[in-house]
């Protein structure tokens, strides 16, 4: 009875005084998992190739070709963040906007710590969103992307854009009014 009793009051003390430890978890809205890892060595090393024979076919541009081929180096490894890179790249260059803003996204995800690739991926993902009309995000992106690489001259025009179109909307607003 005594153990009992006294079980019960480290429990309260606890409860009371919140000497337990205790985890936050934060979760971005509509945040989606990483995707999986390649399966083997093998997946790696092929989506590695894909993405070589990409590359070529983007630096000729043959943009359709290298899409594919891209594809072929995300289904291989859905983790090679560059693949997914150009893959988005290609997306731009065929106009497809919206379709290119979730490769960024992905390859945004992970642990690499390049600032000069992130800065190119956030530069290439502002101008995406700039194309649909996604002002705030597109120079949030596009400040990131200079911050990274203050040489990054193509990320300060962008932003420079965005304040041009601002300035223009509020200007079409007033007259509206």
């Amino acid at each position: 009875m005594v153990r009992l009793l006294k079980f019960c009051s480290v429990l309260l003390f606890l409860f009371f005084f919140n000497c337990a430890e205790r985890t936050i978890v934060i979760e971005r809205p509509g945040s989606t998992p990483p995707p999986p890892p390649a399966k083997n060595y093998g997946q790696t090393v092929a989506s590695g190739k894909h993405l070589a024979n990409g590359k070529k076919f983007y630096n000729r541009g043959k943009y359709a070709k290298a899409l594919q081929e891209f594809n072929q180096a995300v289904a291989a490894d859905p983790q090679n963040r560059e693949a997914h890179y150009y893959l988005g790249l290609c997306y731009q260059k065929l106009e497809y906007y919206k379709e290119s803003i979730p490769e960024f996204r992905l390859s945004l995800e992970g642990e690499n710590r390049d600032n000069l690739f992130i800065s190119r991926v956030r530069f290439s993902l502002a101008y995406s969103l700039e194309k649909i009309e996604a002002l705030e995000e597109s120079e949030a992106q596009y400040q990131l992307a200079y911050s990274l690489d203050p040489q990054n001259k193509s990320a300060y025009k962008g932003m420079e854009r965005i304040k041009e179109k601002r300035e223009k909307h509020s200007k079409i607003k007033i007259k509206e009014e």
